[in-house]
């Protein structure tokens, strides 16, 4: 098997493993809601999602070596696609701007030239169909979105692993729903489901329920207060992963663990497959 599938091979390992623990965090209901007391004209129940215990910070190292090994695994193949003489300095580059763009007066926008000659030392000696598609696979492709490229994300991890960071974790919320219930056993409906798909809880974050304009009555037609009223949230505890912007002054993203291991190993699995087509046998 070739080096970049065993690096890739790796990272679906370390995947299983951080999965295991994510679902052992989970299993721990490591959350609380806290009832907001409001005066009952207010017709309206709030309360605040506390995170009462982080996730274990090894899952952090295992994340790291997850993203380490997907990066080294588009490094690996880039210089299977170059002449031996190139295979020192070859690897896959990632840009957050068009270092090709030009002004009107045909220069280029992007000023720093140290940008533009690094890429150009990765992919020399690549045949021009796997260059151009390197070049289309770039996160500033994305235009404002960018910054949620896969590529993108897997590099400002690599580099904050890279620079004896560990990745920052943190525990959050993910398709929460509210129960309500008066008198200890009549319960109440509530349709909605709290951060679902790739949205998420974080720790603090106030959750309210409105009362109905007619208001909420008892089976036995009496009227319901706010504050005789119960509300409980039960969700699932999910770990999320900070990942710093593309400039340092900006604050930093939050994303889902498990959604950026998805998308990473489908998006890197489909660039090894693509770029398998040049890589060279000489």
């Amino acid at each position: 098997m070739n080096d970049w599938w065993l690096k890739f091979q790796r990272a679906e390992k370390h995947m299983v493993d951080i999965n295991q623990e994510t679902m052992r965090y989970a299993e721990s209901h490591p959350y609380s809601f806290e009832r907001i007391r409001l005066p009952d004209s207010k017709n309206a129940i709030r309360g605040r999602f506390h995170i009462t215990k982080q996730p274990d910070p090894g899952i952090a190292v295992m994340f790291g070596d997850f993203i380490h090994n997907l990066r080294s695994a588009l490094d690996y193949v880039v210089v299977a696609c170059v002449p031996k003489q190139r295979r020192k300095h070859a690897g896959f580059p990632i840009l957050f701007e068009n270092i090709f763009a030009k002004d009107e007066n045909g220069d280029f926008v992007v000023k720093d030239t140290c940008v533009q000659k690094n890429f150009e030392t990765a992919t020399k000696g690549l045949h021009p169909k796997a260059r151009t598609f390197i070049i289309d696979s770039q996160p500033y492709q994305k235009g404002a979105n960018a910054y949620r490229n896969i590529l993108g994300i897997i590099n400002r991890l690599e580099n904050a692993d890279k620079h004896r960071q560990l990745i920052t974790i943190g525990g959050g919320g993910r398709e929460f729903i509210i129960y309500l219930s008066v008198d200890r056993h009549i319960e109440f409906g509530y349709d909605e489901t709290l951060a679902k798909g790739k949205d998420f809880l974080k720790d603090n974050t106030i959750i309210g329920y409105s009362f109905p304009p007619d208001g909420l009555f008892r089976p036995n037609g009496s009227p319901i207060k706010p504050s005789e009223m119960d509300m409980h949230l039960i969700g699932t505890a999910k770990v999320l992963v900070k990942v710093s912007r593309v400039r340092g002054n900006q604050p930093a993203d939050v994303f889902l663990i498990d959604s950026i291991m998805d998308m990473a190993l489908s998006d890197v699995k489909q660039i090894l497959s693509s770029l398998e087509f040049f890589v060279r046998t000489d």
